[in-house]
């Protein structure tokens, strides 16, 4: 669909504009000429007072209110749209004119100054969120501060991100980085030669300069997909640099059943792995055959119990709703047969379209209504079971316009996953395509083709620690920058 909105904004609300488009219409473009759509947006200032004129065809909104600040223009201009667009699609979206990843950061935004009273009109009133959506952000927020305090507490802390970009096959799904296990050009070891040449630099540097890791991750591809022998030789390696009493939680996303074995969980045990990850994301076998998965559901629960057995107590799991073929009576089942093993942590995420995937293109009912019947039964059920909503974060083009929730037993929150998606610290990514994000918003992206990462890892290494350093230089020691929600 082809949009053309005329109006006196910058470019910087332009972008905004087109993600709320892109939101009630997936196919919306912007464009100069032969619209389907003509907007014309006027805009006028008197002093802080702002009248807002929005017309298409005969379709007419005007708004006028008091701003105190230029965040309160953009956001007035975007209410004003986001009513004429709710005429013309004949809907409205649960987050309103909110079309970024992170809405909870809006709320920790507030909670410094603010009651939850305040802060959910707000949200109603200012961003248009549904009042059932701005309590779930509100629920999820006084979560964190309940059970882990203040996220600002880890702001001169880092986290480590570790990537292991091998997998035994790529799933449709997928849009992560990730090579064959036999792959011919890089092997194991020659990867994990460079890896650990970072984990080393980056290591000693902390240590030397007394910054202190909150939460290390191994994610990827697939962490086990390594063999047993460099799979202990990355423990070993993470244990000799990383590990020490500062850091609060060690992760390993072990993924797919088909990569796990006892010998793998007898070393993630021994060397001090407190939660792992072992995602079913459906329970429905012929799914995971469609989708390019090379295990079944009666694997999924066997790695499960082994993990049991081997004495790893911190266990999530991650399940997907939208893939295709799949009912709402097969979320159902999935979710139930979850319970059953009884995780200490169950993601929730919704299937979006991922441009590097190979579901991309793909045709997938976005606007499916047992999408929002299946959250309301999952949050109830969930929290029937003792679980609680802990993080959350949206994604483009995501299926009922909904958002992926984190839930879990209280004490077994990821304290990685809430510092990461709220933007709390610095997170240093290792590895090919892990990308290095400050809390001044600066990103160092690794290499996201296994080549140049080992041909150029060592000139990003210095790059991160050069601009860790800036960052100290600055702010007379401390590597945080304040900054507030956009």
């Amino acid at each position: 669909m082809k949009v053309k909105v005329t109006g006196n904004y910058d470019d910087r609300l332009k972008i905004a504009i087109h993600r709320l488009l892109r939101a009630f219409k997936r196919n919306a473009q912007l464009v100069n000429e032969n619209p389907d759509i003509d907007i014309n947006i006027i805009i006028e200032d008197n002093l802080n007072l702002v009248t807002v004129n929005v017309w298409s065809n005969e379709e007419h909104i005007t708004l006028e209110e008091a701003v105190k600040e230029d965040n309160d223009r953009k956001y007035l201009i975007l209410k004003v749209l986001y009513k004429l667009l709710s005429k013309i699609f004949m809907k409205e979206l649960a987050y309103g004119v909110l079309t970024g990843i992170r809405p909870t950061k809006l709320v920790h935004m507030y909670k410094t100054k603010l009651t939850d009273d305040e802060i959910r009109k707000i949200l109603i009133n200012k961003y248009m969120v549904k009042e059932a959506k701005a309590n779930l952000l509100l629920e999820v927020v006084n979560n964190q501060y309940r059970n882990i305090g203040n996220i600002t507490s880890f702001k001169d802390e880092v986290s480590i991100y570790i990537t292991i970009p091998f997998c035994p096959s790529r799933w449709v799904y997928c849009s992560f980085t990730s090579y064959p296990n036999n792959y011919q050009r890089v092997s194991q070891e020659a990867y994990l030669d460079a890896l650990l040449a970072e984990i080393e630099t980056v290591g000693n540097y902390l240590r030397e300069k007394k910054i202190s890791i909150t939460t290390i991750y191994v994610g990827g591809g697939t962490p086990t997909a390594l063999s047993e022998t460099n799979l202990e030789r990355l423990l070993i390696g993470i244990k000799k640099y990383l590990l020490d009493n500062h850091v609060r939680e060690y992760t390993i996303e072990c993924g797919r059943p088909d990569t796990i074995n006892e010998l793998k969980l007898q070393l993630l045990k021994q060397y001090n792995v407190s939660r792992i990850s072992i995602n079913p994301q459906t329970f429905n076998d012929e799914t995971l055959r469609s989708m390019n998965r090379t295990h079944s559901t009666c694997d999924i629960i066997n790695t499960y119990r082994l993990a049991r057995e081997k004495g790893l107590e911190n266990i999530n799991m991650d399940l997907i709703i939208g893939l295709p073929g799949e009912k709402f009576e097969t979320y159902i089942d999935s979710l139930n047969k979850v319970l059953t093993l009884d995780p200490e942590n169950i993601t929730i995420h919704y299937l979006a379209e991922k441009r590097n995937s190979d579901l991309h293109n793909q045709i997938i009912d976005y606007e499916n209504h047992e999408y929002q019947h299946f959250f309301d039964y999952a949050y109830q059920t969930l929290k029937e079971h003792r679980y609680i909503p802990y993080y959350l974060y949206r994604q483009k083009h995501i299926t009922g316009n909904l958002e992926n929730v984190g839930y879990c037993k209280v004490g077994n929150e990821c304290l990685y996953n809430i510092l990461m998606i709220e933007e709390a610290q610095t997170i240093i990514g290792l590895g090919c395509n892990a990308s290095t994000k400050f809390s001044d918003y600066h990103l160092i992206l690794n290499p996201k083709d296994l080549i140049s990462y080992m041909n150029s890892y060592k000139g990003y290494l210095d790059k991160k620690l050069e601009y860790l350093e800036e960052m100290r230089n600055r702010n007379g020691g401390s590597i945080y920058n304040e900054h507030e929600y956009e």
